[in-house]
């Protein structure tokens, strides 16, 4: 289904007043239950955090299938005719944006380019080169989502926006299906790419320790905690910046909530403009976009925490948004903070007198 068609069906359901459960068409399920709207103007609206899952072949087990979730932000204007919302479409269909999307191995990085790989964005499929590159011409501006498919590799799909004035060099990167890398049972894993400024968006995850305290994995500890490790630290745009739980060499995750911001260490522009993808991969083939939300931003030292996952006592995980900006980071080192309450933001201190 074409994003416009997609979005004239959730004008229909904002104006309904649906914004607390679900609607399902065709194969998609839209869930606004943890959507947020906010004026932008005296005319428009912005809505986050609208979920969309599609039943996708499940790679760990052919012939059957599994529910991939993206997460999308749309703008609404009021029509003073109808008064009903209507999606804002960005740019007309004139063909004038050039696409480039560079596929890489999520647990390898940019070192790692996935050559052969099929790209597909609204239909129009390219392969990527020797060095992970698939190039684009002649596609109308606005959201449209990027997938890609590649032996070996888990199916990824992502959504982005498309200029026609600036550049749009795109980073999608995949997880091996089989082999050194591939999820196993019971774990997960978060992939973070972004675009060419920031330069550096750095991946915090924190979780329960074996007392009553927690440990923070990020770039100065990347194996904290003796659960999840830091596969990938990117610090030259990009991404990605990639993380396992468990890590190698570890059996199951402990119970208790798992959560996962992106910090701004550096670089010009801020999250909200970094054309930034935080994807969640559970081992069953079930994945979660995110895109950073709507909201007031200063640039480095922003904080965007972006989810909870709780691990059940009996190994089942549910998955909560949180996607909230804290603004200007100040400074302290890094300490052990109490088990937090689930959907709640990131503690600042963990954030506080990062150096690298």
């Amino acid at each position: 289904m074409k994003f416009k068609q997609f979005a004239k069906k959730l004008s229909v359901i904002a104006v309904m007043g649906a914004l607390s459960g679900q609607m399902a068409f065709a194969q998609y399920t839209i869930d606004l239950s943890s959507s947020r709207g906010s004026g932008i103007n005296t005319t428009d609206i912005s809505l986050e955090n609208i979920r969309v899952s599609v039943p996708v072949p499940n790679p760990f087990a052919p012939g059957t299938t599994t529910t991939n979730t993206a997460t999308y932000t749309v703008t609404f204007r009021l029509n003073p005719t109808t008064l009903h919302l209507e999606p804002i479409q960005v740019g007309a269909d004139t063909g004038c944006a050039s696409v480039s999307v560079t596929v890489t191995n999520a647990v390898l990085g940019q070192s790692s380019p996935i050559s052969g790989a099929t790209v597909t964005i609204s239909g129009q499929t390219a392969t990527t080169d020797a060095q992970g590159v698939a190039t684009f011409t002649g596609r109308p501006a606005g959201p449209v989502n990027i997938s890609a498919v590649a032996s070996n590799f888990v199916v990824t799909s992502q959504p982005a926006v498309l200029s026609c004035t600036t550049a749009n060099n795109v980073s999608v990167s995949m997880s091996p299906s089989s082999g050194t890398g591939a999820l196993t049972a019971g774990s997960f894993r978060v992939i973070t790419t972004w675009g060419e400024n920031p330069r550096d968006l750095d991946s915090h995850l924190t979780g329960p320790d074996s007392t009553t305290g927690r440990w923070h994995v990020y770039y100065s500890s990347k194996t904290a905690g003796d659960m999840c490790g830091l596969d990938v630290d990117d610090t030259s745009s990009y991404g990605p910046e990639t993380m396992t739980c468990p890590r190698t060499g570890v059996s199951t995750l402990r119970p208790g909530i798992y959560r996962y911001s992106i910090h701004h260490f550096s670089g010009s522009g801020n999250i909200g403009n970094s054309s930034a993808n935080v994807r969640l991969e559970l081992a069953g083939g079930q994945f979660y976009n995110y895109t950073p939300p709507t909201g007031s931003y200063v640039g480095s030292s922003d904080v965007w925490t972006v989810f909870e996952l709780t691990v059940n006592a009996d190994g089942t995980v549910s998955v909560a948004n949180v996607n909230t900006i804290q603004n200007a980071i100040g400074a302290s080192s890094v300490r052990s903070i109490a088990e937090p309450t689930m959907g709640s933001k990131e503690s600042i201190q963990i954030f506080q007198n990062l150096t690298k």
